[in-house]
């Protein structure tokens, strides 16, 4: 690639945007220009910055961004699908609020250190992760020299973690399911029967059902909105078996034959968790006299009695989609209480002949 180079200007829509390559010989696009002559401008201004960087000239100070650029152009530059755009976007903006005028490279570890105690508990791990990230980037493109945040300690708060209530029995998501619109009704007990994230059961499709096997198929998650594929080498892409509780609950709902979708909402669309969760799951859990607990709840609820009746970590992993580190962080203080359960099949080992060992 020479040395130098053009770039350049296009329509997109009601909106400029241009296209350039940047230090990195990365192509890159930035967009939500209003006019041609502010877009070429901006390319300019960017092509002599990324021939200073190869020329390996430090920006001037007057050239080093501010917070709110900086998020801009990371932004501008990220390439993931939509959702996970929005959502970083909403992430950076408790930075850009924070620190939006502020030069990259005034930041001190300090006052992100102070900044960092004043967000919100249950998020602060992530909010901070994200705004570090973007620091990090910054440090690619020359900006900075040295990430201000790369040395601060970001653990995850024990009181930032969205306690997650399990049901105690059977019984209990039964009385939920009863009080549930019939069309819902076999959600909950699906939910509790097979660990299932909700985006993931909120996508199936009755092709992904497999009544003579007794298994389900994870192929898309709907979230946001949006329907998207799993990976083919994504852990969430599994075939999940289907226990005697969950067929039944399957075969007394009604038939839909105006939708695809195994769990359809009244419209034979896919269910809105958020308004599911407010107009039908509270005022059914209400009316059943149960505490208060969210829809994630039966994937917890799964996970504690699997864990209770001794199913080894790995297995349990593979049916749930997950790493077996994530299992063991967020579940693995339940293994206390199988202290007998694992004293059996030690003591079962060490009573077999040796030679019945070896086979």
């Amino acid at each position: 690639m020479p040395s130098a180079q053009r770039g350049s200007v296009l329509r997109l829509g009601a909106c400029w945007g241009v296209r350039y390559y940047d230090e990195n010989g990365v192509r890159r696009r930035q967009a939500g220009f209003e006019t041609r002559r502010e877009a070429l401008a901006w390319l300019n201004r960017k092509l002599e910055e990324v021939g200073a960087f190869r020329r390996g000239e430090r920006p001037r100070p007057t050239e080093i961004p501010t917070v709110k650029v900086l998020v801009a152009n990371f932004l501008a530059g990220h390439e993931v699908d939509p959702s996970t755009t929005t959502k970083l976007r909403h992430e950076l903006n408790h930075a850009v609020h924070a620190f939006g005028e502020k030069p990259i490279d005034t930041l001190t570890a300090m006052e992100l250190q102070s900044w960092r105690m004043t967000l919100p508990t249950r998020s602060r791990a992530q909010l901070f992760r994200s705004f570090k990230q973007t620091l990090e980037q910054a440090v690619t493109w020359g900006l900075l020299e040295r990430n201000p945040a790369e040395r601060i300690k970001n653990r995850r708060s024990p009181d930032g973690r969205r306690e997650q209530r399990p049901f105690e029995s059977w019984e209990e998501v039964e009385a939920l399911a009863e009080e549930l619109d019939p069309r819902f009704a076999a959600l909950p007990i699906f939910l509790v029967g097979t660990g299932l994230r909700p985006e993931e059961a909120l996508a199936l499709e009755r092709r992904d059902f497999d009544r003579g096997e007794g298994v389900v198929s994870i192929e898309r998650v709907y979230s946001q909105g949006r329907v998207k594929a799993c990976k083919k080498s994504d852990r969430q892409r599994r075939r999940v078996p289907l226990r005697a509780k969950v067929l039944e609950a399957l075969d007394a709902g009604p038939r839909r034959i105006d939708s695809p979708l195994l769990f359809p909402s009244a419209r034979g669309v896919h269910i809105d968790l958020g308004a599911f969760r407010d107009r039908e799951w509270t005022p059914a859990l209400r009316a059943a006299g149960l505490d208060h607990r969210g829809v994630y709840a039966c994937r917890h609820t799964f996970a504690t009695w699997a864990i209770r009746s001794g199913m080894h970590l790995h297995v349990l992993a593979r049916v749930m989609g997950t790493s077996v580190s994530m299992i063991d962080q967020h579940y693995g203080h339940l293994l206390r209480d199988n202290d007998e359960y694992v004293r059996r099949l030690l003591e079962s080992w060490d009573e077999q002949p040796r030679a019945s060992r070896a086979t």
